[in-house]
């Protein structure tokens, strides 16, 4: 499969006319619990030649490609450092991902030097907060729920139980946000349906986890409690102005 992510990626340069600076796997890959069939979640940041970028009009900002279980989903390089100083949450799971299929130029480094000072755990906490309470209504109204949709949960609470703790970004792998569940019980309770996780599709049906589901809800409580405490923050422009120079008048390669 990464050849076959490698081929997409250099057709879709030749085809749009851009350089992909970095892509990498977003989604369950990246998070460590995939399904035997789960998607290859590629999404990857481009830049144009520099003349593109001086037109007066906007011009399309997205690429995207999707065939069976590969979907690819290309942001241009301005659309993408306005989404970081917007503190956007995949801006940083892209930043951070284990699983880079292409890089080129210096940029992830330069990004990853910067993205401390664009998180806003406010905004982080909303994001994260938001998609676990979704999660959370669609297990709660199963009597059998997708192993899926349990991992969704997990994943969200605790990147928010993350924020409301340590106050930083959280990190991609669900691995390193289990040490912030203290309950043992439950942690193997995870562990043991992280190996089930790896063995079935991603329409296997589990039986309902009605200790897991009530923990998951008290922290979701706890962390809604918490959201007061942060403020709206938003970092400088200037940095990322000079950075979005920078990339756009480097030669390609």
């Amino acid at each position: 499969m990464q050849e076959q992510i490698l081929q997409k990626l250099r057709e879709i340069e030749a085809q749009y006319k851009v350089q992909i600076l970095l892509a990498s796997e977003t989604g369950s890959r990246a998070w460590g619990f995939p399904s035997p069939d789960s998607d290859y979640d590629v999404r990857f940041i481009y830049r144009h030649t520099r003349d593109w970028y001086l037109s007066i009009d906007e011009q399309r900002d997205t690429i995207e490609y999707l065939s069976g279980d590969l979907d690819l989903v290309g942001w241009d390089i301005r659309k993408c450092l306005r989404l970081l100083r917007k503190s956007n949450i995949a801006m940083f799971e892209r930043l951070s991902s284990p699983i880079v299929y292409l890089e080129q130029t210096d940029l992830r480094k330069q990004l990853q030097k910067l993205a401390s000072n664009y998180f806003s755990c406010r905004a982080g906490l909303h994001h994260y907060a938001s998609m676990a309470g979704n999660y959370y209504k669609a297990c709660e109204a199963a009597d059998m729920v997708k192993l899926k949709s349990y991992f969704y949960l997990l994943r969200t609470t605790l990147c928010s139980l993350w924020i409301v703790e340590k106050q930083s970004i959280p990190p991609l792998a669900f691995q390193k946000l289990l040490p912030l569940v203290e309950n043992q019980t439950l942690r193997t309770k995870i562990e043991e349906l992280l190996i089930l996780k790896a063995q079935v599709d991603e329409t296997y049906l589990h039986p309902k986890e009605l200790e897991l589901e009530q923990y998951l809800k008290r922290m979701l409580d706890y962390c809604d409690t918490r959201a007061i405490e942060f403020e709206k923050h938003q970092g400088e422009t200037a940095p990322l102005n000079q950075l979005f120079s920078e990339t756009i008048a480097k030669p390609w390669h």
